[in-house]
């Protein structure tokens, strides 16, 4: 069978056209940085083209843009001044907050019950030196103490937080085994908030926030204060007919660790309370009978007891006699 020339030149040429256009392929991933290594198929970021960057290959990012500051502000004028003062506002920091809490923390506790309270406490009643009972009893003006009384604001805090969860625990318990903040009264004038009262074993408990060292003096010897007062409170419980067998005080401490914490614990003694209100009434007959009040000089024969605190003492006037100002107290308080 022959073929003529025309049908072989169309075969050939059918042949031809396939060749020279073959399916169109899918495009290889590649480098953008055309380094010339194959790009693997999880760096490709951009699937139309098939191309990313390698690791390395990246450009370098872009500078991060210079701070505003007033520095590179124009010059101040007109509408700039505006403007410059707000960029001050928006890249100057604050004042410093710990400032305005001191002012704001000194003003309330100022204002605070506590702090307008003049009329002596059970808390106040057992200080060891007479004339400082005497002036609390006068009413004599107090040292200006400038500095925010941060433990007591802290020992405030602590004492809510408590009561709190007492309250709690006693509708736990479905019964009241804890009286919290109770008004108690050791005598008809005489009054006080007691800390709390423990039920089950009859003990008037008053918590005191303190730092270790003051921890470590408390076991040698609880502060005369502290055990007067918990007493008074015992007394007060008693005359609310309670049965106050113990007295307590418990010492929880400033540091981290609650287990630093330490308590003292004695029998409840009426006698002790009684003979600490007798002091403070014969205290203020004393005050009647020198007349200090027309007689300022006459405070010098109100019996004192001089220690190394007396430095604490906010009727301390050092290096003047005693009159109706204050006391000179310790001649060196720092012996």
């Amino acid at each position: 069978m022959s073929v003529d020339q025309a049908t072989l030149d169309s075969v050939i040429a059918s042949l031809t056209a396939k060749k020279a256009a073959p399916a169109a392929a899918q495009p290889k991933p590649y480098c953008l940085a055309n380094c010339g290594e194959r790009l693997d198929p999880m760096l490709v970021i951009d699937p139309a083209t098939g191309s990313g960057w390698h690791i390395g290959c990246e450009p370098e990012p872009a500078p991060a843009p210079e701070p505003v500051t007033i520095a590179t502000l124009p010059a101040a004028s007109g509408k700039s001044a505006a403007m410059e003062r707000f960029v001050r506002a928006v890249t100057s920091p604050p004042p410093p907050t710990l400032d305005d809490l001191r002012a704001v923390l000194y003003d309330h506790e100022a204002n605070s019950a506590r702090s307008r309270q003049k009329k002596i406490g059970p808390s106040e009643i057992g200080v060891p030196c007479q004339r400082a009972l005497a002036y609390k009893l006068a009413g004599a003006p107090e040292q200006p103490d400038l500095r925010l009384p941060w433990a007591p604001i802290q020992g405030t805090a602590v004492h809510a937080y408590i009561a709190d969860a007492l309250t709690a625990h006693n509708e736990i318990l479905g019964r009241e085994r804890w009286i919290v903040e109770q008004k108690v009264w050791p005598d008809d004038t005489i009054s006080g908030s007691g800390d709390a009262y423990d039920c089950d074993t009859g003990t008037v408990i008053d918590w005191k926030l303190v730092g270790d060292s003051s921890i470590t003096k408390y076991r040698k010897q609880m502060r005369p204060e502290y055990r007067v007062q918990a007493h008074l409170y015992g007394l007060g419980h008693q005359r609310a007919g309670r049965d106050v067998r113990w007295v307590r005080v418990v010492c929880l401490s400033r540091s981290w660790d609650y287990g630093k914490s330490w308590e003292w614990t004695e029998p409840y003694d009426p006698e002790l309370a009684q003979k600490a209100l007798d002091r403070l009434y014969a205290t203020e007959s004393l005050l009647t009978d020198l007349d200090v009040a027309n007689n300022p000089a006459m405070w010098g024969a109100v019996p004192a007891t001089p220690t190394k605190d007396c430095r604490y003492c906010r009727f301390f006037r050092p290096n003047t006699p005693a009159d109706d100002t204050g006391c000179p107290g310790n001649p060196d308080p720092w012996a």
